[in-house]
Order: C-alpha cells, then sequence, then structure tokens
C-alpha cells in the first residue's frame, strides 16, 4: 500500500508543555492537523510503512506483532445469529488492522466471544479483566453494554463501545458509534441555511426512530421552521404503505421543503420507490437522510438523487476501505471502521506507561482526535461529537457539499 504514517499533534498553542494530550489522532494519513506553526509532534509517525498494495493480514506476523504491551480486549457478537455475526467479524478484522498496520503496536489485542447476549458479555468483560485488560473495546449492543457495566465500574476499566444508544454511556464508558441526533442536527443545519422552513418527518417505530423524532423536532424549533408533519412506520415492507401514502399527502398540502427519512437499506428503497409513484421526488421537496443513507447502493436508488445526509468526510473512509478490501478481499461495512479508529486510539494511548494511560482526561480530550471517520471526541459523560459533513447522492456516488470542521469549537484557532 501507499507509504501512510499516523501523526500525533498538539493543536492547541494553549497547551503546557509536557503534558501529552494526545490531540490529532491521524490514521492512514500523511498528513497532521497544528493549529499553529509550534505544535509538538509526539513521535509515533513510523507506525505505518510499506509500499505497493496491502498485504493479506498473516495470523503469524500478527501474532509477532501483538506480543507485547497494554492488554485491550474487543468484546464481540462473533457467534451472534444473522447479520451481527458478520458485522463483528468485521470489526475484529479492522482491529487487527490497525494492529497489523501500525507494526509493533504496544499493545496485546485480544478478542471475546460474546454469543449476542447479556450474559455473554457480562462473562467476556470479567474474563478480559481477570486477564489484565487495560481498555475494554466493544460490546455492540446496547443490552450488552449495560450488562458489562457493573464489572467495568468496579475495576474502573474504561470501556469504547458501539451502542448508539446514549443512555448506557457513563464516566466510564465512552460511545465511539455514530450517534443519530448528531447526524439529525447537521443535516437539518444544512437544510435551514439552505432556505429550507417547512419541514416533515418519516421514521421507524423503534428507539432509532423515537431518537431521530426528538433530534428533528429540537433542530427545527432551533432554526425557526416548522414541522408539519411526523409519520412514524413498522420496519416491514407491509408496515410502509399507509405512513408513506400520509406523509405524501402532508407534502403536497403544506408546501414542504424538506421531508427527512430515517432509514436505509431496501427499506429506503421501497419507501422512495412508493414517494415516487405518489409523486414525491427530489423536484417537489428536498430529501434528507440520516447516517443509514452512508451506504453502498444509495446511489442506485433514482428518487434520492439530490438528497442529503450527514456522515463522516469520505476521503479518509474510502482509503480505509482500499486497505481493508486488499487485506480480506471484500468491501467493509459501514461499521468496521469503528473498530480501527478504536484501536488506533488504544495504541496511541498505549504509548504512556501503565497507570497513566487510558485515564479520564486522555479519553475526553476537548481537542479530540481524527480518524478514518473524520474528526471525534469524547465528552465527560460517555457520549461522543463528531465533526461532519453533508454529502449529496449523485449517480455516480455520494459527493460531499459542505465539508466537516477542521477542529471543535472553542479549541483553537
Amino acid at each position: 500500500m501507499e507509504s501512510v504514517t499516523v501523526v500525533l499533534k498538539r493543536v492547541s498553542c494553549g497547551l503546557q508543555t509536557g503534558k501529552l494530550w494526545l490531540a490529532g489522532l491521524f490514521i492512514g494519513l500523511s498528513v497532521g492537523l497544528s493549529a499553529c506553526t509550534s505544535g509538538v509532534d509526539l513521535g509515533v509517525g513510523d507506525w505505518f510503512a510499506g509500499g505497493g498494495s496491502s498485504p493479506t493480514v498473516n495470523s503469524q506476523d500478527l501474532a509477532a506483532l501483538n506480543a507485547g504491551g497494554a492488554r485491550v480486549a474487543m468484546l464481540l457478537p462473533l457467534s451472534a445469529n444473522g447479520e451481527a455475526a458478520q458485522i463483528a467479524r468485521a470489526l475484529k478484522e479492522a482491529g487487527e488492522l490497525a494492529v497489523f498496520e501500525a507494526g509493533q503496536a504496544g499493545i496485546v489485542l485480544t478478542t471475546k466471544d460474546t454469543l449476542g447476549t447479556p450474559a455473554g458479555a457480562q462473562a467476556a468483560a470479567q474474563a478480559a479483566i481477570q486477564e489484565g485488560a487495560e481498555l475494554i473495546i466493544g460490546p455492540l449492543f446496547s443490552n450488552s453494554v449495560r450488562a458489562i457495566a457493573p464489572v467495568t465500574q468496579t475495576s474502573n476499566t474504561p470501556v469504547i463501545a458501539f451502542s448508539t444508544d446514549r443512555n448506557v454511556a457513563t464516566q466510564n464508558i465512552y460511545l465511539l458509534s455514530f450517534l443519530p441526533e448528531l447526524e439529525v442536527q447537521r443535516v437539518m443545519q444544512h437544510a435551514s441555511a439552505a432556505g429550507a422552513r417547512t419541514f416533515a418527518a418519516l421514521v421507524p417505530q423503534s428507539p432509532y426512530g423515537a431518537v431521530v423524532e426528538r433530534a428533528m423536532t429540537q433542530a427545527v424549533q432551533a432554526s425557526g421552521g416548522r414541522l408539519v408533519a411526523i409519520e412514524r412506520y413498522a420496519r416491514t415492507q407491509e408496515g410502509l404503505a399507509a405512513p408513506v401514502n400520509k406523509i405524501a399527502q402532508a407534502v403536497n398540502g403544506n408546501n414542504v421543503d424538506a421531508l427527512l427519512i430515517a432509514e436505509g437499506g431496501a427499506l429506503l428503497r421501497s419507501i422512495a420507490s412508493q414517494l415516487a409513484q405518489s409523486g414525491i421526488n427530489q423536484g417537489s421537496v428536498q430529501f434528507l437522510g440520516t447516517g443509514l443513507w452512508d451506504e453502498q447502493g444509495v446511489n442506485t436508488i433514482p428518487n434520492l438523487i439530490g438528497g442529503w445526509y450527514a456522515g463522516p468526510p469520505p476521503s479518509a473512509k474510502q482509503q480505509f476501505a482500499v486497505r481493508f478490501q486488499n487485506a480480506y478481499g471484500r468491501q467493509p461495512p459501514r461499521l468496521a471502521s469503528l473498530a480501527y479508529d478504536a484501536v488506533s486510539l488504544a495504541i496511541a494511548f498505549s504509548r504512556q506507561p501503565q497507570g497513566n494511560r487510558f485515564t479520564a482526561p486522555q479519553m475526553a480530550n476537548p481537542e479530540g482526535f481524527a480518524g478514518v471517520d473524520g474528526l471525534f471526541r469524547f465528552m465527560p459523560n460517555g457520549l461522543n461529537e463528531r465533526g461532519l459533513a453533508v454529502m449529496q447522492v449523485t449517480g455516480a456516488g455520494s459527493q460531499e457539499v459542505s465539508p466537516a470542521p477542521p477542529r471543535f469549537a472553542g479549541t483553537g484557532s
């Protein structure tokens, strides 16, 4: 593969000399983000090396690279049913790719199977902590995160989890997931700035849909606009017809400027098709989406061409996808990059001696970090904030129409 580096730099001139703030984690890019010319290079720019195409991750080589350092455990539903196991496999492989590309990473990464159950997750966490894990990455499901909380709190072991349920975040459990409320806020800000004032929404009858609906309502109120209709649907093909018909009538009857559709995959395709049959298209209303639109094939849905959604900046993510494809022979699912960033963050923090790594000040550094999914930071309450771009669906793929911010507000010039 192309020669790449990880550069960690302090991005604020005001930070005290001698403090090792790991701000600006650059994964797979030979660039740094220093807010001033005196930014300090923390000397880990040699993690990635090599040339040509990405090699296949070799288990023997990986074992040799993964032989010493801080113990980090990934908790994943490897033997769960259906799609969960496939996602878990990709998360495991992405984490191992981060170790492989880092060379002598300074961590010992192990993976524990949660079985896709809360009891399995709790047992996996207990085993990992007994083996000396200083950091836990995962689990994937919110009920599993809840199950491990008493175990990790008792041992004071920090967790970087992948759940999108903000209710499981704590001062010791940090969510690296794509939180839907942040995506809704970002795309709504863009739509309002473009002149949209009247809004409607289609949301699933689910906890995810409830979060989107609440975020949508708050964003409309903040913009001074009007939310004229929200229709909720059961997440089945049969459950779509009546709500889609009602929202189409609302769009036609209220001169709606923008319609948010909080869905992805086959159901999104069906919704778009049914809206088209009702005469609702990009010419009559601006379609808006959540991060569920950030998937392969959305550009093949004709009625969504021109729609906007919020997501990670595409450049680094695309480079990661190429390296994952070269290593494992297939494209990564959307969530795989989360494991890559989490393990890369663990590698960065492991440079400190035991007792001074994976600490709350490190984890909740307000300057944040930049990974393959762009700029992010953990909040003290365990939630995250991301620097999201706004993407537009085109026939050739999604294109950035509003860039992500280069830094978080109030953290440097």
